[in-house]
């Protein structure tokens, strides 16, 4: 036990310090995550004093940390549009390691995979601010590194699932004997004995299927089930990483743009490495593919990114849930999406489409000139930001109409003072 609060003191303790110094809604997360792990802390002492309870009853133990992982990804969602975006989405992402508690018989990569998440975030805080804002640097690596050290805590105690104490009393007796959440050092030690011998091994080398992976936006509610909280995930297997599968089918977004036009900047950077479409990790990495229009990714699950790298005259389709996708430095390439948990980017492009086929909450468009957004009847509420970006256009269902209408996004501003003030207004032409 001494051993998980001093990853607390060690990581947790200076990660929310320096949280307070970056923003006060970082901040505020920062509290929220220091009371999850310690609520998570005194379950693991009742673990250690207690015999392993009864599924419906270990809801009821993990119920303080649930809850405080809940309110820690709706500060990520009430704040979409904060500076400091990417620290709470690495945050939300990561906190989920938390449930490695109700699975077995192998926890840790489950956090390896929480933790591939949230460095997914933390990865472009660091391309940022690198080199210019040690704090942001020191959030990174505070909280990555409880993310890490907890994995080895998890491996080195509780290789097979959460470790109970067989000869110790009712794990219900046990929490309602003292106050309503067990305090530090309110769990008796456990009685002397020999070591119970560890579960037995399971073969892992098949496991359940299911039509999509789990959606770990609501990875709370799934905490619930106990130990049938892993029963809908999927394993990812070589099979995934299958390149031009025979049964791709032609994407429904044309590789031509009517963004196209004389003035847009052209692409300066040239293809110079092979193309490459795998799965590593948890992330799709698609790179330098030119004149491909038949690439498909339709083995996905909600944990994976999606990466597409400097592609020229391709299209993408990508089926199922994804957390996030980022399209980076492409020309002329289409993409196609069914469902992303937490956003879509496109940075530094030129004339890109993107289709949304079902749901995604934010788009954000960066440095980019030329891009055609379509959004489904399902996508209405999608909030989109862009900066730096010119020559963009949204189309979408309009009620009463028989065809999508296509509505500009303005570029050019005005402003003007006024009482003291600077406005800044939308210049429009009629």
């Amino acid at each position: 036990m001494s051993q998980y609060e001093d990853l607390i003191n060690q990581f947790i303790v200076p990660y929310v310090d320096v949280s307070k110094k970056l923003d006060p809604v970082v901040g505020q997360q920062a509290d929220l995550v220091l009371k999850a792990v310690n609520a998570q802390r005194d379950f693991l002492k009742v673990a250690a004093a207690c015999k392993k309870p009864a599924d419906s009853v270990l809801p009821t133990l993990i119920k303080a940390t649930s809850d405080l992982m809940g309110e820690i990804s709706a500060i990520k969602d009430k704040n979409r549009t904060s500076k400091f975006f990417y620290n709470l989405s690495t945050v939300a992402e990561g906190i989920a390691a938390l449930g490695w508690v109700v699975i077995s018989p192998t926890p840790g990569p489950h956090i390896a995979d929480m933790r591939g998440g949230s460095e997914f975030y933390s990865n472009r805080i660091l391309k940022d601010f690198k080199g210019k804002d040690q704090n942001q640097v020191d959030f990174v690596t505070h909280f990555n590194g409880f993310l890490k050290e907890l994995q080895t805590y998890v491996k080195q105690n509780h290789t097979t699932g959460t470790t109970w104490n067989p000869r110790g009393e009712d794990a219900t007796s046990f929490k309602s004997s003292g106050s309503s959440a067990p305090q530090t050092g309110s769990a008796p030690p456990p009685p002397p004995g020999p070591a119970p011998p560890p579960p037995p091994a399971l073969d892992t080398s098949s496991s359940p299927t299911a039509s999509s992976g789990p959606d770990m936006s609501a990875v709370l509610s799934a905490l619930n089930k106990g130990e049938d909280v892993t029963k809908g995930l999927k394993k990812v297997t070589k099979d995934m990483k299958t390149k031009n599968r025979a049964d791709k089918a032609p994407s429904i977004v044309p590789a031509n743009t009517k963004s196209e036009t004389a003035s847009a900047p052209k692409q300066t950077t040239k293809v110079t490495k092979p193309p490459k479409f795998a799965l590593e990790g948890n992330k799709w990495t698609v790179e330098y593919q030119v004149g491909n229009k038949e690439i498909i990714i339709d083995q996905t699950e909600v944990k994976q990114t999606v990466y597409i790298y400097r592609c020229q005259n391709s299209v993408v389709q990508i089926k199922g849930k994804v957390n996030a996708v980022t399209v980076d430095e492409c020309s002329k390439t289409g993409i196609v999406f069914e469902n992303v948990v937490a956003a879509f980017e496109v940075v530094n492009c030129n004339s890109v489409e993107v289709q949304v086929l079902g749901k995604v909450p934010s788009i954000a468009v960066d440095k980019t000139s030329g891009c055609q957004v379509f959004l489904s009847k399902d996508s209405l509420q999608t909030e989109i930001v862009t900066s730096k970006s010119s020559e963009m256009n949204v189309s979408f269902p309009v009620e009463g109409a028989e065809d999508i209408v296509e509505f500009a996004v303005p570029e050019q501003y005005k402003s003007f003072v006024r009482n003291g003030k600077l406005i800044t207004e939308l210049s429009s032409h009629v």
